[in-house]
């Protein structure tokens, strides 16, 4: 009988070792399908994005193609496109190749795209990552790596480097533009890089460059004002002063006029002048200085209510005040 129980134990033996074998080659055949999409998945740089970081919700959907419309108050708030769109149960949804059309009075008036996007499902924020671009209805566009939406103060914001683009116009190509910090306000439709502003452009024929603490510009009509220790160079003029506006002409596709206030300073050759208001009026190329302005050349000074150099600064013109 010990044959038979060695026989039985010979059996049960080979029994387990098949069932080990199968359980072996399901999960060799099946399981690299499983392991190639969380690969997949861990690379996917929507990875990083802030909502995920913590998050253990499972997957409820997945599709391609996705498009979303948000209304507000009867009029389309924004418009949502993404090439791949995973919902979570938790009501994010993750996406691919995102793009976001923002409306005002329903019309587009700012457009976001990214290589991937998150959408809080219940507060409607966003956010876009890998190459964010956000351009504006007139023209502007600012490259970030990262931007957010927070849609119940209606405001995008990026903490990182701004590479910013203006409108091109008869002049050639618009402002060439770096800085920190970007600020978008949608109901104010206003524009802003909020630190280390370095600007550059060729205006009239001449060379632009500027500095200054912060930059904002007009998704209307293009103005753009320079504040914080505006640095500023105009061909041979140098200019600082605590504000900077640049005037834009719709008629003539052009920058009209640089208006510069408060304390300003400026050089050229070999004079200097100081200010309350200096006004570049481009399309007359002409320079006018208010607000007891003076002016020293050498060993004279000159003084008025009002003085305007013409043709470039060749002629000067004094006017006097006529109330004295």
């Amino acid at each position: 009988m010990k044959w038979l129980s060695n026989l039985r134990r010979s059996r049960s033996s080979i029994f387990v070792f098949l069932i080990t074998v199968v359980i072996f080659v399901e999960i060799i055949v099946m399981s690299p399908q499983l392991l190639e999409k969380d690969a997949v998945d861990m690379a996917d740089p929507a990875a990083s994005l802030p909502l995920q970081e913590d998050s253990g919700n499972t997957v409820e959907q997945k599709m391609q193609g996705f498009h979303l419309v948000e209304n507000d108050e009867r009029e389309k708030g924004w418009e949502l496109f993404g090439n791949e769109a995973v919902g979570r149960a938790d009501g994010q949804w993750i996406l691919k190749s995102v793009k976001v059309k923002f409306f005002s009075h329903n019309l587009p008036s700012y457009t976001v795209t990214g290589d991937v996007g998150e959408v809080d499902g219940k507060s409607k924020d966003m956010w876009i990552k890998g190459n964010a671009t956000t351009a504006s209805a007139n023209g502007y566009s600012f490259k970030t790596d990262t931007v957010k939406y927070i849609a119940n103060q209606k405001i995008m914001t990026s903490d990182d480097p701004v590479v910013m683009s203006g409108p091109s116009d008869n002049s050639g190509p618009g402002f060439h533009l770096t800085g920190e910090k970007l600020l978008v306000d949608m109901v104010k439709n206003k524009m802003s890089i909020l630190e280390k502003i370095v600007a550059s452009k060729s205006i009239s024929g001449k060379q632009f460059h500027l500095t200054s603490g912060r930059a904002d510009f007009s998704n209307r009509d293009q103005e753009a004002s320079f504040s914080g220790n505006v640095i500023m160079k105009l061909g041979s003029t140098l200019v600082k002063a605590p504000v900077a506006t640049f005037q834009y002409s719709n008629s003539k596709k052009l920058i009209e006029r640089i208006i510069l206030n408060n304390r300003v300073e400026f050089t050229d050759a070999d004079k200097k002048g100081f200010c309350e208001e200096l006004i570049f009026d481009l399309a007359e190329n002409k320079m006018t200085m208010r607000g007891q302005p003076k002016v020293v050349q050498g060993e004279d000074e000159i003084k008025g209510h009002e003085i305007v150099f013409l043709d470039g600064g060749k002629k000067v013109k004094i006017n006097k005040d006529s109330k004295k």
